[in-house]
């Protein structure tokens, strides 16, 4: 068993590289990845199927490519293994048997991908088909899929169907995403349809909870979302700003930093 979860823990940190090099350098050569990983053609192969499968990454002959810069699996490419931490960080706010919302993201898919291993016997409630689709090979998960319009890029649903849906429900807690920060609007993306699904989304949660990277702290974004006054807790990395930090905390925001 032990030497199982070594093979297991070695694979994802191998996964964790390849993901980020690819992200960096856009189409990289198998040859190339067998170099950089230290590892062999065969190994790099059979990771670019599981990636692949995942849709994670593109792979062609003799090449791993990133996917359609608009589709949600490129977006999770970027910072890869950076959103899986946070993933796994935001994991130690949920326990066995919740029910909780899950917006569409690409961290919030890799943190329902987390629930799913690590947790029993959760109720994911989303509008991402992505998300019911990357978590729907294990056992321990249950998804409500909202219905609506469907949005291609980020295989989402939003519109008037999907917040008739959800007014209907009421959870604890919701994850969510952000495009970028500031203090006077708080949390903030760039897709108005969404958002505007998200919003509602959010009135039928009791706490929300963000999981960002900290480089979003450093981008005004476009529309505001979420105000400081509404969040819950903050789960991100190390790079946030010191002042950024101090002056949430003084909103009396919980953050937790990997």
């Amino acid at each position: 068993m032990k030497k199982k979860w070594q093979r297991v823990r070695r694979m994802k940190e191998r996964h964790a590289l390849l993901v980020e090099y690819v992200s960096r350098h856009g189409k990289v050569e198998v040859n190339e990845l067998a170099e950089y990983l230290k590892t062999s053609n065969v190994t790099v192969r059979k990771d670019l199927d599981a990636l692949s499968e995942r849709g994670i990454l593109k792979r062609e002959r003799g090449f791993a490519v990133l996917n359609d810069p608009n589709d949600i699996n490129y977006r999770m490419a970027f910072h890869y293994q950076l959103k899986k931490q946070i993933a796994e960080a935001a994991t130690d706010s949920v326990e066995d048997g919740e029910t909780l919302i899950i917006e569409a993201g690409s961290t919030c898919a890799l943190f329902a991908e987390e629930l799913a291993k690590k947790k029993k016997d959760i109720t994911i409630i989303t509008n991402s088909a992505h998300i019911a689709n990357f978590v729907k090979d294990f056992p321990n998960v249950n998804i409500v899929l909202l219905g609506g319009n469907y949005q291609k890029k980020w295989q989402a649903v939003v519109g008037p169907m999907t917040k008739a849906c959800i007014k209907e429900l009421m959870v604890d807690k919701i994850f969510v995403g952000a495009d970028g920060y500031s203090r006077n609007n708080g949390f903030t993306g760039d897709d108005l349809i969404r958002l505007d699904t998200l919003r509602t989304m959010m009135e039928s949660a009791k706490h929300t909870y963000v999981l960002t990277e900290s480089e979003k702290f450093k981008k005004p974004g476009t529309v505001s979302f979420l105000k400081l006054e509404d969040v819950y807790e903050i789960i991100t990395d190390s790079g946030i700003p010191e002042e950024e930090l101090v002056f949430l905390k003084e909103q009396g925001i919980k953050v937790k930093i990997i």
